[in-house]
């Protein structure tokens, strides 16, 4: 007896080279072609890869060739054929030769994989939303993060960017240093993003609108409804105006200190004080101090986006001696006037010296007194009115 072996093929069209590292660059106009994957323990087709069974038979020649799919009833092959259906799949093959040998069966498994994985665009830190518009910093990270499900062939590339028609592949859909992606200028922007997997499954690609905040908050020192008379210019307080020789704004008990900050962007999360030596400290209310003292404040404030601004230095001098008031009298050209006292005059600028005052009447000294006679006096008697002539 004559022992005859037919040997039986089933081959696809295998495509390893096109997938032993996915495209660099991916865009619209992308297309999946027939690929195999085989990850060692399983084999992987979509549903472009034909199946073709080849037979020989070197004693009596072949006869045909058959194939059952998951243990279905054999049928004839004629021609390559595809399986378009998901899932896993047992084909068996065998040959028959002209002296009736019929081969034992071989099998072939395979895993036709035709669901994309599923990407989601994910970030390094959380941004901020504000009603539908999405903001971020330039120190954010983006990366994708993309699954496929536990029958599938896996993720072999994530990709991401800003061009829809050349996006650049980062990582394999997990959060490491290859799979970042950061903006570098600031302004609204699209960012694109897709997944692929090892049987060229590409996951609709698509978009999320962000604005790029790279600014950080602007400081400054909120007013007052007091104003200071300071060399003749009112200014409203707290103000850098306001200061005095050393440069230190001055401040009283009285006084609250306001800080503020503004952004123009994604808006202001917080400011932070520090008080001389402190650490730094949230604001939240306007300061006032009841110690007069020199104190430096250094302010700085965080937007939502995380932008920090440098810190802004303040230094506030505590003025609490009450001030000292006087008068003056002038006359209508604004001349100070001299005081006059009984004494003497006392010049306007404040001498004590006192002026004697003058005057007319000449005054005799007692030792050369008038000597008067009786021959010089002129007397006139008057009969007393009451006096009455007596008669003899």
């Amino acid at each position: 007896m004559i022992k005859k072996t037919l040997l039986g093929t089933a081959c696809a069209v295998f495509f390893f080279s096109a997938w032993a590292q996915a495209p660099q660059t991916i865009g619209t106009d992308y297309q999946r072609v027939a690929t195999h994957y085989s990850d060692g323990k399983k084999e992987f087709v979509n549903s472009d890869v034909f199946f073709k069974l080849n037979a020989s038979d070197k004693e009596t020649g072949l006869d045909f060739v058959e194939f059952s799919l998951d243990g279905t009833k054999f049928m004839r092959y004629k021609n390559p054929f595809q399986i378009l259906e998901e899932g896993a799949f047992d084909i068996s093959y065998r040959g028959l030769d002209n002296s009736r040998n019929l081969e034992v069966p071989k099998t072939l498994s395979v895993v036709v994989d035709n669901t994309p994985p599923k990407a989601e665009i994910e970030t390094t830190e959380p941004v901020y939303r504000k009603g539908l518009t999405t903001y971020c910093s330039a120190n954010t990270k983006w990366y994708v993060s993309a699954s496929d499900n536990l029958t599938g062939a896996g993720v072999a590339g994530t990709y991401i960017g800003t061009n829809l028609q050349a996006l650049e592949l980062r990582g394999k859909g997990k959060e490491a240093e290859d799979a970042y992606f950061s903006f570098e200028s600031e302004g609204p922007a699209k960012l694109y993003y897709t997944a692929l997997d090892n049987v060229g499954n590409l996951t609709p690609i698509a978009l999320t609108s962000v604005i790029v905040d790279m600014t950080p908050p602007v400081i400054y020192l909120e007013n007052s409804d007091r104003l200071i008379n300071k060399e003749a210019v009112y200014t409203v307080f707290p103000s850098d105006s306001v200061v005095d020789a050393e440069g230190r704004i001055i401040i009283s008990t009285s006084e609250a200190i306001a800080f503020g900050a503004k952004d123009e962007l994604s808006g202001l999360d917080a400011i932070y004080i520090k008080i001389n030596d402190a650490e730094y400290t949230k604001y939240v209310e306007p300061i006032k101090f009841n110690t007069e003292d020199v104190y430096t404040i250094e302010v700085k404030a965080i937007d939502n986006v995380g932008n920090v601004s440098e810190p802004v230095t303040y230094t506030f001098y505590v003025d609490k001696i009450n001030p000292a008031s006087s008068v003056e009298m002038i006359d209508r050209s604004g001349n100070k006037l001299d005081t006059i006292t009984p004494d003497g005059t006392i010049p306007a600028e404040g001498s004590a010296e006192v002026t004697p005052v003058e005057s007319d009447i000449e005054t005799a000294p007692a030792e050369e007194a008038v000597e008067v006679t009786p021959e010089e006096e002129e007397t006139d008697v008057v009969p007393a009115e009451d006096e009455v002539p007596v008669l003899e």
